[in-house]
């Protein structure tokens, strides 16, 4: 979700600029019950996945097998994908037998930055997560006239592993220039290998820092359902009859976003090094049908799918697109509804949190799942949450579905310091904790997890 504070768009929460006409509807798909109450998703017969290929032999903890699924028939696919509700607000099960369960890294604690980070910062996250946490930065500036990466990165890798933290690096595009499809090769909208080629350069300049057999995970660029992640120059959305001339449809921003993290991703594993994994970029669960081509994304835009319908997009396009990654990056904010009905109270958001489980089955498949931007805010809409009932969901949403859940990796809430999103923030401007940070780090050393 987080944008440069600097740019055009101003709204403190960026997707509900976009969907907050499903949240203000009045309309809800299923009433929902206490997290705890939800089912679990239940899905076909696994093969298994050697954990050695995520962690190797010599990370601390203990690491089972990781689960994963062959292709659903289209038919499955697209029942699971249209986020049927049960009576409590968890996913419809559908006919399968039960998916065993996934041993997982003892830490799964973890918190996003929204950019590479300070000393401070890295400090503070390691005394939040504790050792083997996961830390989110954000690394923009890939563009084609990138001959070298930037220091700052390179120092955010080596400092978060010194520190026993395991980096999840949202890489993309400038701040300023969020126009990926204007760095495709010859204006193709197509094909992005040249630029991808800087995407693994950056990627191959910080593979030093990485202890042996420790995984470093790449996010592959944001959102790119949103209009302001995926802009079109006026005169260049392809032509498609589903939309006016001069808009974009979202199929066509689905279609090219899988062809650039197909790229990407080739580039990045041609480094052949097997501790370099690969995620989507996560998605915003509400997304936009339609953007006007105005060049920054600020133009018009039709609001009314959600990110399943972009996942099936991308399938279509790229057949073997789930191919190319590791891990699945999710955006599962809490929410009583599929892309609506943001930042509700704890009780009534089971369908947002788990949110990722109709992402995982409308793709068909089943990966380790990454949760690189959730968590609440205390102001949204006619919501106003105090501080320690924030604190007191996100307890309850760790105990009640992220440490037990049998696919979740890791967890980066959204976002540990920034004045600009300090609704957000886990700790204030001035590195003061608040009530949500020491709640967590409560949690996580009462599990035994050092230090404390």
């Amino acid at each position: 979700m987080v944008k440069n504070n600097n740019s055009l768009c101003t709204v403190p929460f960026l997707f509900c600029f976009y969907v907050c006409f499903f949240s203000c509807s009045g309309e809800f798909l299923a009433s929902t019950s206490d997290l705890s109450d939800l089912p679990e998703q239940e899905i076909e017969e696994t093969h298994v996945i050697d954990s050695a290929d995520f962690y190797g032999d010599e990370i601390s903890w203990d690491v089972g097998e990781f689960d994963s699924l062959p292709d659903l028939s289209p038919d499955e696919i697209n029942e699971i994908g249209d986020g049927m509700m049960d009576e409590n607000g968890g996913v419809e099960s559908v006919d399968s037998t039960e998916v065993e369960t996934i041993e997982l890294p003892e830490n799964r604690f973890g918190i996003g930055l929204v950019g590479p980070g300070n000393p401070s910062q890295w400090d503070l996250t390691h005394n939040l997560t504790g050792d083997g946490g996961y830390i989110k930065l954000i690394f923009p500036g890939v563009e084609p006239n990138l001959t070298s990466t930037p220091g700052e990165w390179i120092d955010a890798v080596c400092n978060s592993y010194s520190r026993n933290l395991i980096p999840v690096i949202r890489i993309g595009p400038p701040w300023g220039n969020r126009r990926i499809r204007n760095m495709s090769d010859g204006g193709s909208f197509t094909s992005y290998t040249q630029i991808a080629n800087k995407y693994a350069m950056v990627v191959s300049s910080v593979l030093s820092c990485v202890p042996p057999s420790t995984p470093i995970y790449f996010e592959i660029h944001n959102e790119p359902n949103l209009c302001y992640e995926w802009p079109c120059q006026p005169g260049e959305a392809p032509p498609n009859p589903a939309v006016p001339a001069n808009w974009m449809h979202y199929s066509d921003m689905a279609k090219e976003y899988a062809f650039f993290l197909r790229d990407v991703s080739n580039a990045m594993r041609a480094i052949g090094d097997s501790r370099v994994k690969i995620t989507n970029g996560g998605l915003a669960p509400g997304g936009v049908v339609s953007c006007e081509c105005n060049g920054d994304g600020s133009g018009g835009f039709n609001p009314g799918i959600t990110a399943l319908d972009f996942i099936r997009e991308m399938q279509n396009a790229v057949s073997d697109i789930w191919d190319k990654i590791d891990a699945w990056a999710t955006h599962s904010y809490p929410a009583s509804g599929l892309g609506y009905g943001f930042f509700d109270r704890y009780e009534n958001c089971g369908p947002g949190l788990r949110f990722f489980e109709n992402e995982l089955s409308t793709a068909g498949r089943s990966f380790p799942v990454l949760i690189t931007e959730t968590g609440w805010t205390i102001h949204h809409e006619s919501f106003n949450w105090s501080r320690e009932e924030v604190a007191d969901w996100t307890v309850r949403a760790y105990q009640d579905l992220w440490l037990v859940h049998p696919s979740i990796l890791g967890v980066m809430p959204f976002m540990l310091q920034d004045p600009g999103w300090d609704n957000f923030a886990w700790v204030d401007p001035s590195g003061n904790p608040y009530p949500v940070y020491n709640a967590v780090r409560s949690l996580r050393c009462s599990l035994g997890i050092p230090p404390c």
